[in-house]
C-alpha cells in the first residue's frame, strides 16, 4: 500500500453497500499509532483513519473511498490509494500513480511512482527514475534526486514547516522549498518531526538538538535524547538521565536511572531503584 494503514483505538462499524460489506473506523485520531487488520467473514479489511472526511474501502484488491455516513463517494477501481491530504490523494492504476480530489476527479495524471502525500503544498514523486517534488497542478518545482538512496527515509517524502529531509550515503540533512540546504547532509539521524521548534539529531554516535534555522542549539554530546515536551527534554549520559531546557541548560542533574518525558507538568523518574513523580522544579510530587 502507498500509505501505512494504521489505527489508534477506535470504534469499528460495518455497513452493507450494494450487497458488499465494508469496514471503516470512527472516532479515530488524525494520526494513528497501531498497525491492525480486522478479519471478517468477507475477508481481510485494513483499518484506516478518516482523512478529510473520507476513508478507504477495499473489495477484491481494489480501492475506493466512502464518507462517514457509509456512502461510497469514489468508486472502488484503483489498484492502490493513499490518504487525502490538503484536498488530494494519490491513486494507482496500471502501476502508475496520479492524484484525485475529494470529488474523485483526476487532477494530476497517472505518470508517477512512489508518491507521498501533499504537505506544505508539495508532494514527492518519482518520475523517469528521478525523485522530484510537484505542486498541486502537477508542475515540477524541485529536483532532489541527488539526495536519495534507493530506499529513502519516510520523512523525506514530505515538507514539514517548510523543510524536508534529504539523505545520501547514509547521512541526512534538511532542505527548504527552494532546494537550498538548510542543514548540511552530515548527520546520522535527524529525528523528525520538530517538537517545540527543535529536533533531535545524532552525529558521531552522540545526540543533540537543531532549531528550524538549522543551528545546533545543543551540540551532539549526549548518549541519548528525546524530543522536547513542555519546554524540557530528557537526555542521557553514561547510563544516567536528566533534563535540559530549550537553551541547552541542564535544569535537572543527570542522576536518574531512568525517566519519562514531562506531561501535564510532571514526569516519572527512577532514583535509588524506586520510581517517583517530579515537577518541573525537580521536586518530588508525593500526591501522584
Amino acid at each position: 500500500m502507498m500509505m501505512s494503514r494504521t489505527l489508534k483505538k477506535s470504534v469499528v462499524a460495518f455497513f452493507m453497500l450494494t450487497g458488499t460489506s465494508y469496514v471503516f473506523a470512527s472516532q479515530v485520531s488524525e494520526r494513528c499509532e497501531i498497525d491492525q487488520e480486522y478479519q471478517s467473514s468477507y475477508g481481510t479489511v485494513l483499518c484506516e483513519t478518516f482523512s478529510e472526511g473520507l476513508v478507504t474501502v477495499e473489495q477484491k484488491d481494489k480501492y475506493g473511498f466512502m464518507n462517514s455516513q457509509g456512502k461510497l463517494v469514489i468508486p472502488i477501481e484503483y489498484d492502490d490509494v493513499g490518504i487525502f491530504s490538503e484536498g488530494l490523494a494519490s491513486v494507482e492504476k496500471n502501476n502508475k500513480s496520479g492524484f484525485i480530489n475529494i470529488q474523485g476527479k483526476i487532477v494530476i495524471p497517472f505518470e508517477y511512482d512512489r508518491p507521498s502525500r501533499f504537505s506544505d503544498g508539495l508532494a514527492r514523486v518519482r518520475k523517469d527514475g528521478r525523485y522530484i517534488f510537484i505542486d498541486k497542478t502537477g508542475s515540477e518545482v524541485l529536483d532532489v534526486d541527488k539526495y536519495y538512496n534507493l530506499n529513502p527515509f519516510s520523512y523525506s517524502e514530505v515538507f514539514l514547516n517548510g523543510l524536508a529531509l534529504v539523505e545520501t550515503d547514509s547521512k541526512q540533512g534538511l532542505i527548504n522549498k527552494q532546494g537550498k540546504l538548510v542543514v548540511p547532509v552530515e548527520y546520522d539521524l535527524i529525528d523528525l518531526p520538530f517538537s517545540e521548534g527543535l529536533v533531535v539529531v545524532k552525529k558521531n554516535n552522540k545526540y543533540g538538538f537543531l532549531n528550524q534555522q538549522g543551528q545546533e542549539v545543543v551540540s551532539p554530546k549526549y548518549d541519548s535524547a528525546v524530543s522536547f515536551a513542555e519546554g524540557l527534554a530528557r537526555v542521557g549520559y553514561e547510563g544516567r538521565y536528566g533534563f535540559i531546557n530549550q537553551q541547552g541548560e541542564i535544569v535537572m542533574p543527570i542522576v536518574f536511572e531512568d525517566g519519562s518525558s514531562f506531561s501535564e507538568g510532571i514526569a516519572k523518574v527512577k532514583k535509588g531503584g524506586l520510581w517517583i513523580t517530579i515537577n518541573k522544579k525537580g521536586e518530588e510530587d508525593k500526591k501522584r
